[in-house]
């Protein structure tokens, strides 16, 4: 009898266990998904805050405009300009890029954002500017704007 109520206890005992560990990974689970959300905000956060000047502002509308058709044309102070923002793009960029890699920015909106480099990097100034300043990114980064480039070029060779 004495037995027969030790092994109830430890049933009981390990069915507490593995209940207490499925709610754990329930509660891991709505973490990551809280993580990846916030995440996910404060990219989309950081991706309208780089657009804004363009849309609110026409003056930097215009400066951007002329920076990229010809930056070499640029006076010192809007060269400054036109590298500071080119470098937060580019930051915010590889950001995306380390983002889908952890996998805290799915693969879904990973393509929209690769979409959105392979755009900007038809622009002339664009690919010359990362290709010039490619040092300061990460190597994931410049792997990124390679494929891109090259597909690109594809695509001219094609259009030919």
């Amino acid at each position: 009898m004495l037995q027969d109520l030790g092994n109830i206890g430890e049933f009981v005992g390990a069915l507490g266990v593995v209940v207490s560990l499925v709610y754990l990974a329930r509660q891991m689970i709505q973490n990551t998904l809280t993580v990846r959300a916030a995440s996910f905000n404060q990219m989309v956060q950081n991706s309208i805050r780089l657009l804004e000047h363009s849309f609110r502002d026409s003056e930097f509308a215009a400066f951007l405009a002329r920076a990229e058709r010809s930056p070499e044309d640029l006076t010192a102070e809007e060269l400054l300009r036109w590298n500071a923002y080119m470098t937060a793009v580019y930051r915010h960029f590889g950001n995306l890029k380390y983002a889908h890699r952890l996998g805290t920015l799915d693969r879904q909106m990973w393509a929209a954002y690769e979409a959105d480099l392979k755009r900007h990097l038809r622009t002339a100034s664009w690919a010359n500017w990362f290709l010039a300043n490619r040092e300061i990114f990460s190597t994931a980064l410049g792997e990124q704007v390679d494929r891109a480039l090259v597909e690109l070029s594809e695509e001219r060779e094609g259009a030919r």
